[in-house]
């Protein structure tokens, strides 16, 4: 059972991303490999979280490429062990990557928490190589207000979900603009698919929400936005086995190439008739 406000804190945050990684992560390899990822490849992993992406481009790159994973907190990254994996402390709103020097940059549900999104986007463009792939991901969690039979109690929580992300300046909807988003930074071949997953309550896939809705639980009882009792009821009505099913966030991801500059010419000057 999720542990709710009223019990003993604990680090749930492992389990949150782990959680996350399962329900999303089989997508995100797919592109990847749709893209080539391979030998000699250098990639960025921006917002690491747990690790796990990391970890399987280690894999692809081999000992002749580099993984740099990096996040604000890098708690969860220390078992990263291949030495093809720097791992990196780093805000990534204040200290960007290294211009032009990465095959590819993959970000997964970030962006949207941050209110610098777009320069932080470009800036992503930015630190590829020509001819390099920036892959976004990112969600819409309005999608979790969905659910069947009708239940008003998880419709309200959801809403206090997606009210809290704009009281911090994030967007609980950026999933739905990423697409324009990415086309205003200039990439080309873009391509775009996006992830959404029934869940059933009581179910582990479950965990992706209820351990988001623990993690900001107390705020949501601080702003007012749900009564105590009334989390307490939701974590009930998500985690008791029963017909109730709701939407996952809804996952967008959007990908694109850096275009390849034009070879600068070499030879000898042209001759200019007289």
């Amino acid at each position: 059972m999720t542990q709710t406000v009223l019990e003993p804190e604990v680090d749930q945050e492992r389990a949150r991303l782990e959680a996350i990684a399962l329900l999303t992560d089989p997508a995100t390899i797919r592109y990847m490999q749709a893209m080539g990822v391979g030998e000699g490849w250098k990639c960025a992993e921006v917002g690491a979280g747990a690790g796990s992406i990391a970890r399987w481009l280690s894999t692809r790159v081999g000992y002749s490429g580099k993984v740099v994973a990096v996040d604000i907190n890098t708690e969860y990254l220390r078992d990263l062990r291949s030495p093809n994996i720097e791992i990196r402390e780093q805000d990534i709103t204040t200290t960007p990557l290294e211009k032009g020097v990465y095959d590819l940059v993959h970000v997964k549900i970030l962006l949207m928490h941050l209110p610098e999104r777009d320069k932080v986007l470009q800036e992503l463009v930015e630190a590829l190589k020509p001819g390099g792939y920036l892959l976004v991901e990112e969600a819409d969690i309005r999608s979790i207000q969905t659910c069947s039979p009708p239940e008003p109690l998880i419709t309200r929580a959801a809403s206090a979900l997606a009210t809290f992300f704009y009281f911090g300046g994030a967007d609980p909807g950026y999933g739905l603009k990423l697409l324009p988003a990415v086309r205003r930074t200039g990439l080309e071949k873009i391509c775009t698919d996006g992830q959404v997953t029934a869940i059933q309550a009581g179910t582990p896939e479950m965990q992706t929400i209820t351990l988001s809705l623990a993690k900001l639980a107390p705020i949501i009882l601080q702003a007012g936005l749900m009564g105590k009792h009334e989390v307490e009821r939701a974590f009930e009505l998500l985690e008791q086995p029963s017909d109730l099913t709701v939407y996952s966030p809804i996952t967008v991801s959007v990908w694109g190439q850096r275009p390849v500059e034009p070879p600068v010419f070499q030879g000898p000057s042209p001759v200019m008739p007289e």
